[in-house]
């Protein structure tokens, strides 16, 4: 195999194993990390703690940014917090690096082998999950070898030792070569490690990929402009945020260089004190050019967020019949998907406004029923599109069902209100006043309904649900003031079956919403900073 052969075939390697740890890893915390993150509480240390341990489970700090990104959009997170997971997610994942420098190479072919064995012959979902992560990490210093040992004889071809002079010639040239690298490998954590090869291999010098290093961090800017396009209010602003974060972090680092090469001993210093070995020289300076700005920017978060929010002021009013929580990127996250439909449910519960009118037909195009089939479409295309990714768990594919079951009946009760007021305005069925009074009552139960559903106030749906109970006294006396006779006329008889099935409904969707509950984050815990 040509050295250059051999360097793609390395770095191909190493990108299927980040792409299988990460995945995987991904999968074995998620749901625990996102119920982590929710409970954090207003002070800093456990911020810290997650985010060091969400960046080193995720490896992107892109992929920690998007989950918060959509926390916070269900409002299960402020974006104070989130800032600080985020920002602390950029020192965590740079623990790859020190696992890439110890000598475990020749452990690789039994790492990949045992759990290959594993995932055949072991069919727990678990246990494959774990063994596929074994495999990335086989596959990543299986990769790294394969990067070095083409990368040695690659440093003596001409066109080779050319292209790297050129990338290197100075110091802004090789900071913007990283974030070049940075941005067509989209990892700042791969492009590090395949620097650190290349200088391993002698290929560059220690300064060169300290700089190169230096600018990995922005480079992963490009790919979330590209996947926060169409993003609004506090989502945005979270993505910003680390994007700030990454712009501070290059500058700095960039700054302290150019100050220890005008003689005064700092980071390159430091870490030739710590050890001699290029390899753990170049993970320390990973760690540093992550750990200093987030140092120098955690006390002045609430700060850096006002600044943002000026920066990115607040949206335009949002349509009603336009999602407001449900976004794609939170399709990789089950759990926190779930939150966000349930918070556009109850959105939809606030449009069904019981005025008069005929059912639906489709033909509508503007209005208060033209918004609710909008938005009910848009919830449904949502929670196919989640039911239709990679397998959920057993918890979570309940959830999705009970949702799916409570946006049908938020469906029927619409339209059962809206035939209940048409009939209501029927001649000869119910006195105006007593009609006004009617609609006042059943407005402030759907209300009420909709804001316990998108406090997730179990309490207020149980008590709902003990409230429209069909044979319940709240319900039995609208039923008298219906039809207060007791041989009712044609017209008040039709009018109580329609109550019936409004009141029905309700009662439907309130158990629905109860069973719900299960696997729920308690508002109460949410972090409020």
């Amino acid at each position: 195999m040509s050295p250059l052969n051999s360097l793609i075939f390395g770095l191909g390697l190493f990108f299927v194993g980040l792409h299988l740890v990460g995945d995987n890893l991904k999968t074995l915390s998620s749901g625990r990390l996102r119920d982590g993150i929710a409970r954090t509480t207003r002070t800093p240390l456990p911020r810290i703690g997650l985010g060091l341990t969400a960046g080193a489970l995720m490896q992107s700090a892109t992929a920690v940014t998007f989950i918060c990104v959509s926390m916070v959009v269900a409002e299960l997170l402020t974006l104070t917090a989130a800032s600080m997971v985020v920002v602390w997610s950029n020192v965590g994942l740079t623990v790859l690096a020190f696992i890439a420098t110890l000598d475990i190479h020749p452990l690789v072919a039994f790492v990949i082998g045992g759990a290959g064995i594993v995932m055949g012959v072991v069919r727990l979902r678990s246990w494959q999950t774990v063994a596929s992560v074994l495999i990335g990490m086989g596959l990543i210093l299986f990769g790294l070898e394969q990067m070095t040992a083409g990368a040695a004889p690659l440093k003596n071809e001409l066109w080779f030792r050319e292209a790297l002079a050129l990338a290197v010639s100075s110091p802004p040239l090789a900071f913007l070569s990283g974030i070049l690298v940075a941005s067509i490998l989209q990892s700042n954590t791969g492009a590090t490690l395949m620097i650190i090869t290349l200088a391993n291999a002698g290929a560059l010098h220690l300064e060169e990929a300290a700089l190169l290093i230096y600018g990995t961090n922005l480079g992963a800017i490009a790919l979330r402009l590209l996947l926060a396009a169409g993003m609004r209010g506090p989502a945005l602003r979270l993505v910003r945020t680390e994007d700030l974060f990454c712009v501070f972090s290059g500058t700095l680092m960039l700054g302290l260089f150019y100050v220890e090469q005008a003689g005064i001993p700092l980071i390159l210093a430091f870490t030739e004190w710590v050890s001699q070995d290029v390899s753990l020289r170049l993970a320390l300076l990973f760690l540093l050019s992550n750990l200093l700005p987030a140092l120098v920017l955690t006390p002045f978060l609430a700060r850096l967020t006002g600044l943002v929010q000026k920066l990115w002021p607040q949206e335009v009013a949002l349509l009603a019949g336009a999602p407001k929580y449900l976004s794609t990127r939170a399709l990789d996250d089950p759990p926190t998907a779930l939150a966000l439909i349930r918070k556009e449910l109850a959105r939809l519960l606030g449009l069904v406004t019981g005025e008069p009118g005929p059912a639906r037909d489709g033909s509508e195009t503007t209005g208060p029923t033209a918004d609710f089939e909008r938005l009910s479409d848009a919830i449904e295309t949502f929670t196919s599109q989640l039911a239709s990714r990679s397998p959920m768990s057993e918890n979570d594919a309940r959830r999705l069902h009970n949702l799916r079951s409570a946006l049908s009946a938020i469906r029927h009760l619409e339209e059962a209100t809206r035939a209940f007021a048409l009939r209501a305005r029927v001649p000869g069925t119910i006195p105006p006043e007593r009609r006004l009074d009617l609609r006042q009552k059943l407005t402030e139960l759907l209300e009420t309904m909709a804001g316990a559903m998108d406090r997730n106030d179990n309490a207020a749906i149980v008590a709902l649900r003990d409230l429209t109970k069909i044979h319940g006294e709240p319900i039995a006396e609208i039923k008298r003031q219906l039809a207060p006779q007791a041989q009712a006329s044609p017209e008040q008889s039709a009018l109580l079956v329609d109550f019936e099935f409004v009141a029905w409904t309700l009662h439907h969707l309130t158990k629905i919403l109860a069973r719900d509950e299960a696997g729920e984050v308690n508002p109460e815990r949410i972090a409020t900073a």
